[in-house]
């Protein structure tokens, strides 16, 4: 029989100095949030153009020509996005929140006509339109708390400035500082940590990037399906569809709900407009799940549905409409090491050790 010390599960010991090092910097970074804006969103820009500078710089180009050039390309182009829609969409969104309750309203008489034909209370027929009134509350809650705490002048001045800055010195010396960090990793654990560095890359990488694809493709695709309908604001509401997109499973289904409100306000209950806009949702998602989401994400999650929803409900709970949007990165880069950690305990003597436990 094997002794009993074999068929413990080792783990390191706990270096309590390091842990307490670590817990100070998440308090620090914690404290320090609301000037991490910025400088969050330079890394982010740094991280996902980095690729496209790799590939100028294997070309031949300088470093520094080559981050000049990929992040003016992309800036300029965002800017001349911005510039282009701008005024349509202020206008078009302008026009929606002064109508949505009015538009609201205009679903009360198919919620009275449901209770008089199902003899129901009144009140049990309106909670379509309470939920309904409710969704309102919490978008327009979440667009006034995005304006008032994230995009205050000063906030913007420093985001358009600073956010750019921030961004080209990463991107510049990015082999350099990854070199220099990747430098610091414990020897005897250099292998192991490259390799789930490696993979936590290929999984978030790949997923911002196809997803944001995605996004503007669905964008695209609600727009002009909606337009051809002639449905009322469909530029902000394609919109918003596209960057619900973002969020799996839940985003298109809440960008739907609202694309059918505004129908329901301008056609009312007319079965073929109605069945339209439907038919335009349908036929997209269609779209993303054959064609778009297997070219352009494919399975680099790696996790199951329904972890990506907890992941979703979990992110909203702890952080708001933020820890929404960074449910799955997070989840993805999560499911990686949570792998690793599998496949260690499936190859420990813990687990492999067969007979009964020592006494």
């Amino acid at each position: 029989m094997a002794e009993p010390s074999e068929t413990r599960l080792i783990l390191p010991r706990i270096r309590w100095g390091w842990v307490l090092v670590g817990l100070a910097t998440l308090i620090f970074f914690f404290s320090a949030r609301a000037i991490l804006g910025p400088f969050l969103a330079g890394f982010v820009l740094a991280y996902l153009l980095d690729p496209l500078t790799n590939k100028l710089e294997r070309r031949g180009m300088a470093r520094w020509l080559a981050t000049s050039l990929v992040l003016t390309t992309f800036l300029a182009a965002i800017a001349g996005l911005v510039l282009a829609t701008a005024p349509i969409i202020q206008a078009q969104l302008t026009q929606l929140m002064t109508n949505l309750p009015t538009i609201i309203d205009s679903v009360r008489p198919w919620a009275e006509e449901i209770s008089r034909r199902t003899g129901t209370p009144l009140r049990a027929s309106a909670v379509p339109t309470q939920l309904m009134e409710r969704a309102l509350a919490w978008v327009t809650g979440a667009l006034g708390g995005i304006i008032a705490g994230g995009l205050a002048f000063f906030n913007v001045i420093t985001l358009v400035v600073v956010a750019p800055v921030v961004a080209f010195y990463l991107l510049r010396d990015w082999d350099i500082v990854t070199a220099r960090i990747a430098g610091w990793w414990p020897r005897r654990y250099d292998t192991t940590i490259r390799e789930l560095l490696a993979q936590s890359d290929e999984a978030l990488s790949g997923f911002v990037r196809g997803q944001f694809l995605v996004c503007l493709c669905l964008a695209g695709l609600y727009a002009i399906g909606w337009g051809l309908i002639g449905l009322d604001y469909f530029i902000v509401l394609a919109l918003l569809a596209g960057l619900l997109g973002f969020v799996p499973f839940v985003g298109p289904f809440f960008g739907v709900a609202m694309g059918l409100l505004v129908a329901i306000g301008q056609f009312g209950l007319d079965p073929t407009r109605i069945g339209l806009v439907l038919g335009v949702f349908a036929i997209v998602q269609v779209i993303e799940g054959s064609v778009l989401t297997p070219n352009l994400i494919g399975n680099r999650i790696g996790l199951h549905p329904v972890w990506v929803l907890f992941a979703i409900f979990a992110g909203g709970e702890l952080m708001g409409v933020v820890g929404i949007f960074l449910a799955v990165p997070i989840a993805a880069v999560t499911g990686v090491v949570a792998r690793w950690l599998l496949t260690q305990y499936l190859g420990s003597r813990f687990y492999k050790t067969e007979g009964p436990p020592p006494s």
